[in-house]
């Protein structure tokens, strides 16, 4: 008799741990496991339970590499307002106080009491980009002087020189030469000043414009990607004499230009007369990054089209960027959903281009060089791919912004 109820009390015990392990299994942070069709544990799921938010993560690293922000790049200019716009993106995630007051601490190195800025006078669209941190900042803080700073940046454009078109200049020293890049670096702060200010007219139509004029120079509208300079008076030495667009496709530089598209149309009425333009050009230019994307590795290549040639190589900053613009795009619906799994085939591959150093600590790879216009293949290819650059860590900071929240 003993016997028989210590075999149904094994039996139950036995039937109970069953039960227990497919419905109440429970892994370190309390999410339940899921179990594969034969009652084991998917190691997905433990890998899920270890992987970094590597958003976090590279925030961190910002703070702790540089204790005091203005000696990301020592002045207010574009390659320590990109490492800072990825900090307030991540910011806006995990609302984490710490990272808003560190992007404050770098706007009161050089904002005074009186909204006055402490930066050249030189005309330089990458000036312009640090002030797109000026919104967030007035919005947490409600400190005036953000406000009287963003209206001193809103104030340069008024003395913008101008080609013959309409169109910026990309710099001073690069008279009637637009760059794809400088869209990037001006019309998001524009448009979201009118957005936070007002001057609507002026704001939206001046980002509208400018976006609009250079993609009719420079899109080639077979393969849906723009071409990275147009010289208004074609005489750049890079610039075709007869159409005075630059010879290639570069990553990051369609990289600037997507997000910029996006980050226009985010807060550009709908009804403004551009809307459809710009979210035709959107939609037209996701297709191309969709159809140039190596599709074994997710990433995108340094010059677009020709990843077929062997010296082409795998560039982190502009994947970065398109997986941040796509996955946004997709979010906000201004591109169709199957736009998402390109989004996350690169999103994918990015990740395959972090390691961590001897503290630990992450490094994105493979961001190539800053570099102007070049004047052919060679010269675009031939470039060195850093590591924990400004650009790469601002392109993987923006983009584990939209996949990992």
């Amino acid at each position: 008799m003993r016997k028989k109820y210590l075999i149904i009390f094994t039996v139950i015990c036995f039937f109970t741990l069953f039960i227990w392990l497919n419905c109440n299994v429970f892994n370190n942070k309390g999410n339940s496991i899921n179990l594969n069709n034969q009652g084991v544990l998917d190691d997905s799921d433990f890998i899920k339970a270890t992987v970094s938010n590597f958003g976090v993560e590279f925030a961190d690293y910002v703070l702790s590499k540089w204790p005091n922000p203005q000696n990301i790049s020592g002045s207010w200019e574009y390659n320590a307002g990109i490492v800072l716009f990825g900090v307030n993106k991540i910011y806006e995630k995990a609302q984490d106080v710490k990272y808003l007051n560190y992007i404050t601490d770098y706007l009161d190195c050089f904002i005074d009491s009186n909204g006055n800025i402490n930066w050249s006078s030189t005309h330089n669209l990458d000036l312009i980009q640090p002030g797109i941190l000026l919104y967030t900042a007035y919005e947490k803080t409600a400190k005036e002087k953000y406000k009287i700073a963003a209206a001193n940046i809103r104030e340069r454009f008024d003395s913008f020189p101008k080609n013959a078109e309409g169109g910026f200049w990309h710099k001073s020293s690069y008279p009637n030469e637009m760059w794809i890049d400088g869209i990037y670096m001006a019309e998001p702060f524009i448009t979201r000043y009118g957005y936070n200010f007002g001057d609507q007219d002026f704001c939206y139509n001046t980002a509208a414009f400018q976006s609009l004029l250079i993609a009719s120079h420079a899109k080639n509208s077979q393969i849906n990607l723009l071409y990275h300079g147009w010289d208004q008076d074609r005489n750049a030495g890079w610039a075709n004499p007869i159409t005075g667009l630059s010879t290639e496709f570069w990553s990051r530089g369609m990289g600037w230009y997507v997000m910029a598209l996006v980050d226009i149309l985010e807060y550009l009425p709908v009804n403004h007369p551009d809307y459809n333009s710009l979210l035709i050009l959107l939609q037209d230019i996701a297709l191309g990054l969709k159809n140039c994307q190596d599709h074994a590795t997710g990433l995108w290549y340094q010059v677009l089209d020709k990843g077929y040639l062997s010296d082409n190589w795998h560039e982190s900053s502009g994947t970065g960027m398109f997986v941040y613009a796509l996955k946004k795009a997709v979010t906000l619906g201004l591109i169709d959903i199957s736009y998402l799994s390109v989004a996350e085939l690169g999103w994918e591959g990015l990740k395959t281009k972090i390691v961590r150093n001897s503290s630990g600590q992450p490094v994105i790879n493979d961001a190539v060089e800053g570099m102007g216009v070049q004047t052919n293949y060679a010269n675009y290819v031939n470039k060195a791919g850093l590591s924990n650059s400004s650009h790469g860590l601002c392109a993987i900071m923006l983009a584990a912004s939209q996949m990992e929240y």
